[in-house]
């Protein structure tokens, strides 16, 4: 049965071809804000580690695209459906608590029966990591012994302007540098993302309110206990501990290479 993973060189994706035993990887490019930076990482990290990498340009979603880095509705379908005619097995990275309209476990199930109902042969649409968030990943991808040199060079930034840089302000930067401070990993940002505006504005009244999921609402606050920040959290959420590390930091600029 061939398998093929979906592969953006973030830092889902970059683990999961680990994860999986290193599968054929696909990436679509589809013109979205930011491509030129994926496309970048994708062909440096495929060039590095051998991998056996498609790069498509059969899929042009530029109309749809937005310099806010605002998600393309029915992308994943989009891609699933162009994945099918290589493949019985396609992985589409999500993690714990991914519930977009086209990426959640429900979403991928229905994505599943259609296709394996108009192609009239099994297809599976899955993710590896529905049962791990993304601070989970990266413990799996140090605890296996795997380069972290490597994992800072994968990409992960919806408003990245024209350089090769995490702007530190927008919700996949937020994600990445909780992930990776969790696990004590240095990333690299254009700004600090604990300085955030949407942070106050947005992020923590959906905790407050209970539209946040729980769990990510503790490894957020994890991360900013890190660099002395220690946001109330809404009743229902159990604080988690902070890391060994934070207690006694003042300095709240440690934490980032600029």
């Amino acid at each position: 049965m061939r398998k093929i993973l979906l592969f953006s060189a973030g830092l889902d994706s970059f683990p999961a071809w680990h994860y999986l035993g290193k599968p054929p990887a696909l990436y679509f490019d589809s013109g979205h804000y930011g491509r030129q930076q994926e496309i970048d990482t994708v062909r440096a990290l495929a060039a590095t580690h051998g991998m056996d990498l498609e790069v498509s340009s059969e899929l042009d979603l530029s109309s749809r695209a937005t310099p806010q880095g605002d998600l393309i509705p029915f992308r994943n379908v989009l891609f699933a459906m162009l994945a099918s005619f290589r493949a019985e097995v396609i992985w589409c990275v999500g993690v714990k608590g991914d519930h977009t309209a086209d990426k959640s476990p429900e979403a991928f199930a229905r994505m599943s029966e259609m296709l394996s109902a108009f192609a009239d042969r099994p297809i599976r649409v899955d993710s590896p990591f529905w049962d791990m968030t993304k601070t989970d990943v990266v413990a799996w991808y140090l605890s296996s012994g795997l380069p972290v040199n490597d994992l800072l060079q994968t990409f992960s930034c919806a408003t990245p302007g024209a350089a090769l840089v995490h702007c530190g302000q927008c919700p996949s930067c937020l994600r990445r540098w909780i992930a990776l401070t969790n696990n004590g990993v240095n990333g690299r940002f254009a700004s600090s993302p604990w300085t955030w505006e949407r942070i106050r504005t947005h992020y923590l009244p959906a905790m407050a309110s209970g539209q946040y999921p729980p769990h990510r609402a503790q490894e957020f606050h994890r991360a900013m206990a890190t660099v002395g920040l220690l946001p109330e959290l809404p009743s229902s959420v159990n604080a988690p501990q902070p890391p060994a590390d934070a207690a006694g930091i003042t300095d709240t600029t440690h934490r980032e290479q600029q």
